[in-house]
């Protein structure tokens, strides 16, 4: 990872290496709003596309583009002040059926050691996707701060 990247620079080499590009999601009519999550940006973006006649994209592509969308809206928060967040105050997100999703603290301060905890959390909750973050600037509503990792159970980890 480089430190002189911003998350969304990141993200998008992210895209770029499975395939993507920033056309992906640079056309989309839909504008990601404060309250987003990645999956609700997925869930627009797939809705945006089938409107328009596409074929449907694998649902593990329409996650990168989504986070490189999530990562430039908290880019341009003021309010999500870049390096507010301190290693080791990871937060899961965990989505689960019906578009819902939670938040939990992790209490692990290494990143393998929280995928670990957040894996288990995420198949006991019988989800198909979840997501570890860096709350930014304070906040604590799913969705929000500095994508760290992202599992959905088709792919395993990735970032």
């Amino acid at each position: 990872m480089n430190s002189r990247q911003s998350s969304s620079e990141q993200l998008l080499q992210y895209l770029k290496s499975v395939g993507g590009s920033e056309s992906d999601f640079s056309g989309a009519a839909y504008v990601v709003k404060d309250d987003d999550t990645v999956e609700s940006v997925v869930s627009r973006l797939r809705m945006e596309q089938k409107q328009h006649g596409g074929d449907a994209t694998d649902p593990s592509i329409l996650h990168a583009p989504a986070q490189v969308m999530i990562s430039r809206r908290d880019e341009r928060n003021p309010s999500h002040p870049a390096g507010a967040s301190q290693m080791g105050e990871y937060q899961l997100d965990i989505h689960l059926s019906a578009g819902s999703s939670t938040r939990e603290c992790i209490p692990a301060k290494d990143i393998e050691d929280a995928k670990t905890w957040a894996r288990a959390r995420i198949e006991a909750q019988g989800a198909e996707f979840g997501a570890i973050y860096f709350p930014s600037g304070g906040g604590h509503a799913p969705g929000t701060g500095a994508l760290v990792s992202s599992f959905d159970r088709s792919v395993g980890w990735y970032r």
